[in-house]
């Protein structure tokens, strides 16, 4: 092991030397001091907090990944192209314990930055934070809303496909009881399919005016003492940031009740089982009026024991726009409920964590395709097979596809994500910022879905061609 950590501790020099290495550590710098320093957000302190994290964590994790990809290249092809790993393989060293020293070595850089910036954006933020005057009011607003972990549940979804295949059966009937015939062929069914699903989606997220809608959200915690957050965001006229403007809505909360038992009238029928009713209890006394577009919360005190014993919470929403316009909600924007379950230094180190996973595995990717390829191959490689993972990405979310180019586009893409890595899939500031918990189920989904599944094979595969390479092939005269 000696040898081993003589490799990690002379990668860790050498990158240190580097000039790129220094303009991106000049760059890191900038970000932890500069942006949670200047950023003032709306001028709430939910502001200043959400978007300072949001910028500054994002700002970090993107600048240390290209520095990881640079780095790990770099590291593997300079001893090669300055003759240094001619002499290392004389001695008694293997190529394998070299690779995992380099690797070891550009990762430890990068995780020790990473755990200085982290700190230090988390102290400044904190520290001007208290300078500034907010309102106690609004401080204690920011402690349940914003640092704090909260976890999310999500109301029952509307499946889709199914909704799709019975719309298309109606219209059918429906033209065939006119009289007119209907084309079967299987381009037809499929058009008229989608045609369908859009329509269930759209009809899904359409909020008329004035007809109540229920949500109903399951596998909340029955015993739950801390009070529940509901979170929405609505959109009236189109679901745009542009043209948004005040509405009126209301939200009405379902008490759980037992019902009273109906014994059975003879031997030949069953006692009826425990059931609840539900009694309304208005989250306010008239329809409140609040800006379209944006985030809001409601709180719902402990006490009012909205959950029921089966953990199922329901809610009613009411579209009371004033010029009766409709309103929408997308998918991503609620409603949701958050629950409490950590604070927020925790969440905001198991941000971290899975910002040095990432770390980990692009270090790691550097490193394998730097022991194969030239310095500028081996970047290029890299920075594209995390593009590909990217794009395939935003070609599977894609909710409507026409045309079979579409079709097969997004065939490719779904093959793709089964052997490439999107880093946005580590993007997770927007969670801290918004105050929702990061669960540890989600970090072990990345640590065996894209360290074990995928990046570990193509280190496997990098370490046994470094093992295999001539480096007589590659000397410059």
């Amino acid at each position: 092991m000696k040898s081993y950590w003589a490799i990690v501790k002379l990668t860790f020099r050498n990158a240190l030397r580097s000039h790129i290495f220094q303009l991106l550590l000049l760059l890191l710098l900038l970000a932890v001091i500069v942006i949670p320093t200047t950023v003032s957000g709306d001028g709430t302190a939910g502001g200043f907090i959400r978007v300072s994290l949001l910028y500054s964590l994002s700002t970090v994790s993107f600048i240390l990944a290209l520095s990881s990809v640079w780095l790990g290249c770099h590291a593997m092809t300079q001893d090669i192209d300055n003759y240094q790993l001619h002499m290392v393989v004389t001695k008694p060293v293997s190529r394998i314990k070299i690779w995992l020293a380099k690797w070891t070595g550009v990762y430890l850089v990068h995780l020790i930055l990473l755990l200085a910036a982290t700190m230090a954006i988390y102290f400044i933020i904190l520290y001007k934070y208290n300078q500034q005057d907010f309102p106690q009011s609004e401080r204690e607003k920011i402690r349940n809303e914003v640092m704090v972990g909260r976890r999310v549940f999500w109301p029952e979804k509307t499946d889709y496909e199914a909704a799709s295949r019975e719309l298309v059966k109606e219209r059918i009937n429906r033209l065939r009881a006119r009289g007119q015939e209907v084309d079967s062929s299987p381009s037809t069914q499929e058009a008229m399919l989608k045609e369908a699903r859009r329509d269930v989606v759209t009809s899904d997220s359409e909020l008329e005016f004035d007809r109540p809608k229920e949500y109903q959200f399951k596998g909340l915690p029955a015993d739950l003492d801390k009070p529940l957050f509901l979170r929405y965001r609505p959109y009236v006229g189109k679901v745009a940031s542009e043209g948004q403007r005040m509405t009126r809505s209301m939200w009405i909360a379902g008490i759980p009740r037992v019902a009273e038992k109906k014994p059975a009238a003879n031997v030949f029928e069953q006692e009826q089982k425990e059931r609840y009713e539900y009694y309304p209890q208005p989250l306010s006394e008239f329809p409140e009026q609040v800006m379209s577009g944006e985030f809001h919360e409601k709180v719902l005190p402990a006490s009012w024991k909205v959950i029921a014993p089966d953990q199922t919470v329901r809610f009613i929403y009411v579209n009371a726009d004033d010029m009766q316009e409709k309103q929408y909600f997308q998918p991503i924007d609620g409603p949701k409920l958050l629950v409490e379950v950590s604070g927020f230094f925790e969440n905001y180190m198991r941000s971290v964590a899975i910002v040095a996973l990432e770390l980990l595995i692009l270090c790691g990717l550097g490193c394998a395709f730097g022991g194969i390829l030239t310095l500028p191959t081996a970047i290029f490689v890299a920075v594209s097979y995390l593009m590909f993972g990217s794009f395939a990405v935003y070609m599977t979310n894609l909710s409507y596809v026409a045309g079979t180019a579409d079709h097969i586009g997004q065939f490719i893409a779904k093959v793709l994500l089964l052997v490439v890595i999107p880093v946005q899939a580590f993007e997770v500031s927007g969670l801290v910022a918004n105050g929702e918990i990061v669960e540890l189920a989600y970090f072990w989904m990345l640590f065996k879905s894209y360290f074990i599944y995928r990046a570990l094979p193509l280190f496997l595969l990098g370490m046994i061609l470094y093992r295999r390479r001539e480096l007589g092939l590659v000397i410059r005269k």
